[in-house]
């Protein structure tokens, strides 16, 4: 009986397991949908599967996956330009097409293939708890095949010998199957324990070596004095360095990357090493000298608060953002403080994601709908307006959405 329910156990992991693991083997990439913006033909809960595609091999209709900012969108292709190779896209339940047309040089691929609930499965697997426990029901199959495998004497021993030879089933298969699952899996923590624990080191150590703190209250302190860092020695390292973002009174303090697109710096960090929480990088469309009207920075919300994780406080917390008003980008050329405005949750492929703007009404009509969208109106210093430049912060939020806060540039402080 002990046999039985471990081998159970084994193929229940493995079966639920397989609908990630093998088609990432053949090269196809899988994805958890956890937006209905595609609803009724993908619905929340989906698993989408999507194969690379060349452009000339994408139609209007076809449903593509492609990269906005630090997410990944799954919508349909509505138009296609194909002198600037460029896509116009529509969540099937959107009223209204994508805000910005999506390059094809963001385009992950074709969906190929999509099935309904799988994707929350493939979810919470790869969530830390959905690693522990179907590593536990694996280990605890294991035990319970192990303990079955013992052999009884005599004529049973024979007799079930016998039976294996004639069903020509071996349950040792299943028992290496669930091996190979525990160890990957061991593997896996450790990847992302190491990737984690490799982010707080290097960001740890930039900090010590090229960061000077007041160590003063921000209230006793002018507010470019309150830290200085050498930007220069950081572009030595890695020319890609175009500044560092410090939220006042947080611990988001960082360099912000720059390399023309939306992926290299995703998973890797300054140092150019693959990790999990990535660097906090600029958008691919923006000039790196923070003289558009509207420039976006991205970074992750990590579980262990680093990166821009702490960011979720400004909507969880309250009065939070009366204690944290003010973020600082800081360059070779000076110090640039932002008031914040704006906060909410908005769609991968949102209207906030538009840039680059110019001064103008159109862009006056856009810090307007700003303020209208925020989770609560803030009073700032003084009124925004189209002459001023506005940087958006933005990073994961439950439910597929993205969290985007929003400042304009309220002081500058010059480096002699």
């Amino acid at each position: 009986m002990n046999k039985i329910i471990g081998n159970i156990l084994i193929v229940l992991v493995i079966l639920v397991c397989l609908p990630v693991a093998v088609p990432r083997i053949i090269g196809i990439q899988c994805y958890n949908v956890i937006s209905g913006s595609m609803e009724p033909t993908i619905s929340v809960g989906s698993i989408v599967y999507v194969k690379e595609a060349d452009f000339a091999d994408i139609a209007v209709g076809d449903i593509i996956a492609f990269e906005a900012g630090a997410s990944v969108v799954t919508h349909r292709v509505e138009e296609i330009d194909s002198e600037n190779q460029l896509f116009t896209t529509k969540g099937d339940a959107n009223n209204t097409t994508d805000f910005t047309p999506v390059p094809y040089t963001n385009v992950i691929g074709k969906v190929i293939a999509h099935f309904p609930f799988v994707g929350n499965v493939a979810a919470w697997l790869s969530d830390t708890v959905g690693k522990i426990v179907a590593g536990m029901i694996l280990l605890i199959g294991v035990v319970l095949t192990s303990f079955g495998e013992k052999k009884d004497s005599g004529a049973e021993a024979a007799g079930a010998s016998q039976k294996k030879k004639k069903s020509g089933f071996n349950p040792k298969i299943l028992l290496f199957s669930g091996l190979i699952i525990i160890f990957g899996s061991i593997g896996g923590f450790a990847y992302i324990y190491l990737g984690y624990q490799k982010s707080i080191d290097l960001y740890s150590e930039l900090n010590d070596e090229y960061v000077t703190e007041s160590g003063e209250s921000t209230e006793n302190v002018e507010w470019y004095d309150m830290v200085d860092v050498d930007v220069a020695a950081l572009q030595a390292i890695n020319s890609d360095v175009i500044g560092w973002i410090y939220v006042e009174g947080t611990d988001i303090s960082y360099p912000i990357l720059y390399s023309g697109d939306d992926e290299k710096y995703l998973r890797r960090t300054m140092d150019g090493q693959s990790a999990t929480a990535g660097s906090i990088f600029l958008e691919g469309y923006n000039l790196p000298d923070f003289s558009d009207s509207h420039s976006i920075l991205y970074g992750h919300n990590m579980r262990n608060l680093t990166m821009f994780g702490t960011l979720k406080y400004y909507k969880s917390e309250d009065g939070y953002s009366d204690e944290h008003k003010y973020f600082q980008i800081i360059t070779t050329e000076g110090k640039y403080r932002y008031e914040i405005f704006s906060y909410f949750d908005t769609e991968p492929a949102s209207w906030v994601y538009a840039v680059p703007y110019c001064e103008g009404e159109e862009f006056e009509s856009y810090i307007a709908d700003l303020k209208s969208h925020s989770y609560e109106k803030i009073e700032t210093e003084n009124e925004v307006n189209s002459a001023d430049k506005i940087i958006t912060l933005s990073t994961c939020s439950a439910g597929e959405m993205r969290f985007t806060l929003h400042g304009y540039m309220s002081d500058t402080y010059l480096i002699k």
